[in-house]
């Protein structure tokens, strides 16, 4: 979608420096209410943009002009060719 589109992402602190990236002790810490604070924190900094960016429409064509001229002659080239279909839950085995 970022390719399409202008996107937002943050960052912010939700578990413990060190911790290892898609692991189960990453996982476990998300139970944590320094998580959840982290996450809460993160979501306002992104509503914010949202708000700004609909207070200030200029804004939005700028993110598009700038995404424009950083993707410019790079287009999207999709790894998956046009006659493969996705697995769907009707055609998915499941294990016995």
């Amino acid at each position: 979608m970022s390719w399409v589109v202008p996107t937002v992402q943050v960052r912010g602190a939700t578990y413990a420096i060190g911790t290892p990236g898609h692991s189960w002790q990453l996982v476990a810490q998300g139970k944590l209410p320094a998580a959840h604070k982290g996450m809460a924190h993160a979501a306002k900094v992104m509503a914010a943009t949202a708000v700004d960016l609909l207070r200030d429409p200029s804004l939005i064509e700028a993110a598009k002009a700038d995404f424009r001229d950083r993707l410019d002659g790079t287009p999207f080239v999709n790894p998956i060719p046009d006659d493969v279909e996705p697995p769907t839950s009707a055609r998915m085995k499941t294990a016995p």
